[in-house]
């Protein structure tokens, strides 16, 4: 059967999956909503797709999840209405704590990075750990050059242009009209990694991301953390 892109749409809004993964559930499934939130279910990650939806901790992402009965939707509103979303990179009320790190590179000085993140209480902004996860994330600007803090903060409009450069190049190598959409997000998936620091591997262990890391911050502190603004300037250019 046919499948329309509104029911891949509304797929992707009920599990946050990508659009050709939701294309796939919805033909094995022939057309079967439920079904094929099933089937998205056991092929990914659930609780990284709540994470990246919502912002919250993978531990009350986890609870959420079995709450409301390992249904997605329900999890991610039992998620809002508890309060423990928090998007990455957004602003946040009441985050008026937190630190600025700034990083010079080497006995030249010709490259400065900077970064700020919010914290919700004194405590935890004057905390040796807070700090030094911050000043991690200011030499990840300085040896990665990210342009964005996360996929989240692109404006959706950049996004659209990106998807539609990324599919005329596709098209203008020939590649099969059934594979287009795979090929667009397996490069807007590359552009995130290479461009979004939250996506970034960290360069002193590239068998975690910088989205681990702040995972793992938030674990320790024990509250939300906002990355706000990062930048990166090289002397000349």
């Amino acid at each position: 059967m046919a499948i329309s892109m509104e029911d891949i749409k509304t797929l992707r809004e009920k599990t946050s999956a990508g659009m050709a993964l939701c294309k796939e559930a919805l033909e094995a499934t022939k057309g079967d909503m439920a079904k094929a939130i099933e089937y998205i279910n056991e092929r990914s990650d659930v609780v990284s797709r709540l994470r990246d939806l919502t912002g919250a901790k993978i531990g009350l992402c986890k609870i959420a999840f079995e709450e409301a009965g390992k249904d997605f939707e329900k999890a991610v509103a039992l998620i809002k209405e508890r309060g423990w979303d928090n998007p990455v990179g957004q602003s946040e009320e009441g985050s008026a704590e937190g630190v600025l790190d700034v990083y010079l590179h080497g006995v030249d000085r010709k490259l400065f990075a900077a970064v700020e993140v919010t914290c919700k209480t004194d405590f935890v902004a004057k905390n040796d750990q807070f700090r030094t996860f911050v000043h991690e994330l200011a030499l990840q600007v300085a040896a990665a050059k990210p342009k964005y803090v996360s996929k989240e903060s692109i404006n959706e409009d950049e996004v659209k242009k990106m998807k539609e450069l990324f599919e005329r190049e596709a098209k203008d190598e020939s590649k099969p009209d059934n594979i287009l959409e795979k090929i667009v997000e397996g490069k807007l998936s590359k552009f995130y990694t290479e461009n979004c620091l939250m996506e970034q591997k960290w360069f002193k262990d590239e068998s975690k991301t910088i989205r681990n890391l702040f995972d793992e911050a938030v674990q320790k502190l024990g509250e939300p953390l906002v990355v706000r603004r990062i930048m990166y300037w090289e002397l000349g250019k």
